[in-house]
């Protein structure tokens, strides 16, 4: 696997006054001139501190959870992005089945200053959480974030945390919880009134059966038993109990805005308190946590990106730091296919992730990117399918601007039958094969190797 080191600013070109400015990248090697000490990346008065505590709370509990083999190990390391007027903090389970993430507007401070964009990644110690338990209204508290560690200033003194390794899976994770979330239709939007009750009822032990929950709005419940055809609309959730991980946010809750991939059974659940919002999402069952699944998978195409392209891209998006896939194209002077596909190779590298309750995408910037070369294996597996020509295309076309196609692969236990259809926004919609994999998941947890090829196979007959 190829690593790209993280310089500590884009290199970067503008427009001043008439002038075209070029700005390089410095690596900061030993004998160079080493630059001034950077500021802080935000600081700022906590002028909503029970929010703050409650949001961060719900962060801790949700990187202390284990769904899965809960007797394996956790990690504790929160990634935190400053850019837009916002801190985004964001997490994993330890079992990587739930994604939490709060978001932090200007208004929970007092004078909050952005000095610029930014990313660390640090782990809430006792020391800063005993802090984080003594935030009362009226209180003064203040957080500062910078490059190398964060600090929270209360009346007991001052909680310094600093930057910790971030574990290589949870960049793979990042990579597929915004495919699954850019797919994500709206449910249900709930008040704080039937959402608190809804959640109150969520069990705290493991269900072997999936959950349904029904919101109605003055009797809302959670069954045991699919509803009938033609009650009132309902969200089936496997492992239900995870969603107990928003019971910390609910004293602050005002909205509750639900959506949901049928394909995967994932879910998304959005607690907006009016000042922040704090998001959990839930992969389709807590045995397939977001960094194993292949949903990504999906949407890669055979059109290879330009690596100088990339360069470019990578620079724009940390300047524009949010924005839709129409943002880049224009900004970059893109076809909109062609910038769906630099956003999917960034994606690939983690600096990239997608905010479904505002429907754009938000750059982070990581200690490390997984090198645009880095492939996981159900990729490199269909790559090596083609270099053998072991698929046959028996028919492709374009129809309404879907690829519909079918044929043969041979694998590694004789051929297998294949056949899909990608609509026109290129996301694999269905998908058939006979091999192993497709007959325990479907597409639950993305393609396999043998849909990949069949895909690149016939994107490139056509």
């Amino acid at each position: 696997m190829d690593f790209i080191t993280r310089y500590r600013q884009p290199s970067l070109v503008e427009s001043q006054a008439g002038l075209m400015l070029v700005f390089l990248a410095s690596t900061g090697l030993t004998g160079e001139p080493q630059p001034a000490a950077l500021p802080a990346i935000f600081s700022g008065q906590i002028a909503q501190p029970l929010v703050f505590r409650n949001l961060l709370l719900g962060l801790r509990q949700t990187v202390e959870s284990r769904f899965y083999r809960p007797d394996l190990w956790r990690l504790l390391d929160p990634v935190i992005t400053s850019g837009h007027r916002l801190l985004r903090m964001e997490c994993f389970s330890s079992c990587a089945s739930v994604y939490a993430r709060a978001d932090l507007t200007e208004n929970v401070f007092t004078d909050g200053m952005f000095y610029r964009s930014g990313t660390t990644n640090v782990d809430f110690n006792s020391t800063f959480l005993s802090h984080l338990a003594q935030l009362r209204p009226g209180k003064p508290a203040h957080f500062e974030m910078g490059e190398q560690s964060i600090k929270l200033k209360t009346a007991q003194g001052v909680a310094v945390e600093h930057t910790v390794k971030l574990p290589e899976r949870w960049i793979k994770g990042f990579l597929q919880v915004q495919a699954v979330h850019r797919q994500m239709q709206p449910r249900f939007e709930l008040d704080r009134l039937t959402a608190g009750q809804l959640l109150m009822q969520v069990p705290a032990s493991a269900s072997k059966t999936p959950l349904f929950l029904v919101p109605r709005r003055h009797k809302p419940e959670i069954l045991y038993r699919q509803p009938a055809a033609g009650k009132d609309g309902f969200i089936a959730v496997n492992d239900g109990q995870r969603l107990r991980l928003l019971h910390t946010v609910l004293p602050d809750l005002k909205t509750l805005r639900v959506y949901q991939t049928e394909a995967t059974g994932a879910s998304l659940w959005v607690a907006d308190t009016g000042t922040a919002q704090f998001t959990l999402g839930l992969s389709g069952a807590a045995a397939h946590g977001f960094s194993g699944d292949g949903d990504a998978l999906r949407q890669l195409s055979a059109v290879d990106a330009d690596e100088a392209d990339l360069a470019l891209a990578r620079a724009a998006v940390a300047s524009l730091n949010h924005f839709s896939i129409t943002d880049l194209a224009q900004h970059q002077d893109l076809a909109l296919p062609y910038a769906t596909e630099i956003v999917d190779r960034l994606a690939q590298q983690g600096i990239l992730g997608f905010d479904r309750d505002r429907d754009l995408y938000f750059y982070r910037q990581l200690p490390f990117l997984l090198g645009s070369r880095y492939q996981p294996d159900r990729l490199k597996g269909s790559q090596a399918l083609l270099t053998k020509q072991a698929v046959d295309v028996e028919h492709c076309e374009r129809r309404a601007g879907e690829l519909i196609a079918n044929g043969w692969v041979r694998g590694e236990s004789g051929y297998y039958p294949v056949a899909l259809r990608v609509d026109a926004q290129g996301y694999l919609q269905e998908g058939h094969c006979t091999c192993p994999w497709i007959d325990q998941h479907k597409l639950q947890r993305g393609p396999c190797k043998h849909l990949i090829a069949l895909r690149f196979a016939a994107e490139k007959t056509l």
